[in-house]
């Protein structure tokens, strides 16, 4: 099956150029762009596993399209964004150019990898937006070591961080040895979500930064040396920890949502989460304790920037540049950091003074960490490859064991 899949990319590959072809089909004026998207409807392919940003996406930024531009946009539910690169790479194959089900989708780290190497990208486009100059050049460089080349515009930033409740202990283990130690005292009280849901795989990941002294390989391509050198002792590190975990780790949560729903119930001391303020939002509806907060390791926690990205067989490529493009807006990124209290992504140098005031001027929960403490922790991610060789090991090392 798996050369089964390689042989598919390859074959797909060369077809990047058609890709590219039909992005010459828009026109060069934004202006035309514009004009042309006012009145469409335009699928948007994402993450549907939070329903606080799903009832955000129904409601204000769906009327907020409405209004400024006459788009409608209908979210297409994802459990897991390889389900939309998967059915691009069997839609190429089958020759399906036109008519997509999707205009836009939520994209970053080896989904895109998988998708650019296919050639199922509409593109390249960032460039031609004008809210791209709100980000930082090197943003939009690479992705997870994939050169970027415009086939996928920045969009959200994210950092890991772990909760816990605060009545229940004071102190949080802040290292990787420390964890494993306060797993050990506390047998049944830890668990992580099942690789390759992106949370449990980013938990993971940690471990193999921390074991490969986060050496700056990591971020620069794959080194089998490194490779081997620290997935050996991460490989360890999980299998000695896995008779102390929740259910002896003879499974694992399969989603954010269940982990969620353990910590809330006290059957677990952590969660974890790529937006910092998960705990904060989460106690505003009431599903933590009021006493939840958050923390990041000591050696740091991983974040990224997720993406947005337009199939090769898009229908409806104008409304998804003009919708890409007002996502990536100051107002509808503020009203995503307000909503959400996710971590605002764009340089301030870029804004004005009175939209700066507005910045700093963001709510952010109780157990929500400051943004310079985050900043200071911040680990960039690795290169797709180590993620994609983890997981397997994951499965394969530890999981079967």
């Amino acid at each position: 099956m798996k050369a089964k899949f390689a042989l598919l990319l390859l074959a797909l590959s060369a077809c990047q150029s058609s890709s590219n072809h039909r992005s010459r089909a828009v026109s060069e004026r934004w202006q035309d762009v514009v004009a042309q998207a006012r009145g469409t409807e335009v699928a948007f392919a994402m993450w549907a596993g939070d329903e606080v940003r799903n009832q955000l996406f129904r409601n204000q930024i769906s009327g907020h399209l409405r209004q400024q531009f006459g788009i409608t946009l209908r979210i297409v539910p994802l459990g897991d964004t390889a389900e939309a690169v998967n059915k691009w790479l069997n839609e190429k194959a089958a020759g399906k150019g036109e008519g997509g089900s999707i205009d836009f989708v939520w994209i970053n780290g080896e989904n895109f990898r998988t998708a650019k190497q296919g050639g199922v990208l509409w593109g390249p486009f960032a460039e031609r937006l004008p809210n791209i100059k709100l980000y930082d050049p090197s943003v939009r460089e690479r992705d997870m070591g994939t050169a970027i080349d415009g086939f996928e515009a920045p969009w959200q930033k994210a950092q890991f961080v772990f909760a816990y409740d605060s009545a229940r202990f004071t102190t949080p283990p802040r290292s990787v040895p420390a964890l494993q130690m306060w797993i050990k005292a506390h047998p049944g009280r830890f668990t992580y979500i099942a690789p390759p849901d992106f949370t449990g795989s980013a938990f993971v990941r940690h471990l193999l930064l921390h074991f490969g002294a986060r050496d700056p390989k990591f971020f620069t391509g794959f080194d089998e040396d490194l490779y081997l050198r620290a997935s050996r002792q991460a490989i360890r590190y999980l299998n000695e920890i896995k008779p102390y975990l929740w259910r002896r780790g003879e499974t694992y949560p399969p989603s954010l949502k269940e982990l969620n729903r353990l910590f809330a119930n006290s059957e677990v001391d952590f969660a974890m989460s790529y937006a910092p303020a998960f705990a904060s939002v989460r106690m505003a509806h009431g599903e933590f304790p009021a006493t939840a907060r958050t923390f990041v390791l000591e050696d740091g926690t991983i974040g990224n920037y997720s993406f947005l990205a337009i199939p090769f067989n898009a229908n409806n490529p104008a409304g998804a540049l003009v919708a890409i493009n007002e996502l990536m807006s100051f107002e509808l990124m503020m009203t995503l950091s307000t909503g959400l209290n996710e971590l605002y992504p764009h340089r301030l140098e870029a804004l004005s003074k009175q939209q700066r005031e507005r910045v700093a001027a963001l709510p952010r929960g109780v157990a929500t960490l400051p943004p310079e403490v985050l900043e200071k922790h911040f680990l960039p991610e690795p290169d797709a490859e180590y993620l994609n060789r983890f997981e397997k090991d994951w499965r394969a090392k530890v999981l079967q064991q």
